[in-house]
């Protein structure tokens, strides 16, 4: 049964129900799994509700035997309720609550909040943006509120507002065995045995859950969900992502190869410390990856600040920074 039937059986039990959506998350796509969890006022009892069903087992019309409720405290949902109220006159207009990756059409996430007699529908792909933290409290409840096996699923979406993640935009994403996929199926360029020229990989290391790479100066950044097989692509160039550079280090993935990176610890002025993957030092600064790009730290902000220097080989790096700290 498609998602969007689905959903329609929901709306129906609801008004046969009398019970009102106040904020509704559906969760489409996300690691091949689909959820549907919502904040209900049940006008017959007078009592706010959880409502959470998970879509992937609904086989039949019978949306009631799917249905897990859970009653909620009323202070704290009109607490949270009253806050986003405040919030949503910003977000009159659809393109502030469209978040949602051009390139991917999986990992997607809609919150229809349904207040001041209006329905704001918001839409992201895979995280709740920064930008959109008024929503974070609701979420949470919402979550808090449905079995423990989602607590994995609700840190990885609400992982970017947390600071414990930086969203990654991906241009593709692809439903795949690593280990025994065919590349060359998924990369139309190789059948042109021109393009099969080996290319360097300068850097290719696994690192916070992802492989980051570097090849020829660019950025790729690979993540594999090895229990889900979905594998997600970002290039910081996107023609490259399905070219002879990212072909070359999927295939290096595939045979455990690694090119570790320079580590550094760097502290700015105001004291905040920042961890970066470093490619190298050169006459106009130390190389990084920042924000999903190679950047560069300038030479002459280096010397007012702190770089610790975590991981090195044989103290190449350390010995380039030496030099130009004393020039």
């Amino acid at each position: 049964m498609q998602f969007d039937k689905k959903i329609g059986l929901i709306r129906k039990l609801l008004k046969k129900k009398h019970e009102a959506p106040i904020i509704e998350l559906q969760i489409k796509d996300y690691n091949n799994s689909n959820f549907y969890i919502s904040l209900l006022y049940s006008r017959t009892i007078d009592k706010f509700k959880v409502l959470y069903i998970p879509l992937d087992v609904v086989e039949d019309n019978k949306i009631e035997e799917y249905c897990c409720y859970q009653f909620m405290e009323v202070k704290s949902t009109i607490y949270i309720t009253e806050q986003i109220k405040k919030q949503l006159p910003k977000y009159e207009e659809l393109v502030s609550r469209d978040n949602r990756n051009k390139h991917i059409n999986s990992f997607t996430i809609e919150i229809d909040v349904y207040m001041n007699k209006k329905k704001y529908d918001f839409y992201t792909t895979r995280y709740l943006p920064k930008r959109w933290e008024f929503l974070f409290e609701a979420i949470v409840m919402l979550f808090e509120h449905c079995p423990n096996i989602m607590n994995e699923l609700a840190t990885e979406i609400l992982s970017v507002i947390m600071n414990t993640n930086e969203s990654i935009e991906y241009q593709a994403s692809l439903n795949c065995d690593l280990d025994t996929m065919d590349l060359k199926n998924y990369f139309p360029v190789l059948q042109d045995e021109k393009e099969l020229k080996e290319k360097k990989i300068e850097y290719l290391e696994y690192v916070n859950g992802k492989y980051y790479a570097v090849v020829e100066d660019h950025l790729i950044i690979i993540e594999y969900n090895n229990n889900r097989k979905i594998l997600n692509i970002f290039c910081d160039q996107p023609e490259l992502v399905y070219s002879n550079s990212t072909y070359q280090v999927l295939k290096a993935i595939k045979n455990k190869q690694e090119e570790r990176f320079y580590k550094i610890k760097y502290i700015d002025e105001e004291d905040k410390k920042y961890n970066y993957l470093c490619l190298s030092m050169t006459k106009e600064g130390l190389k990084v990856i920042k924000h999903n790009e190679i950047v560069t730290l300038p030479v002459n902000t280096l010397k007012d600040k702190d770089v610790k220097i975590i991981e090195d080989k044989n103290n190449i790096l350390k010995k380039e920074l030496e030099k130009v700290m004393k020039s």
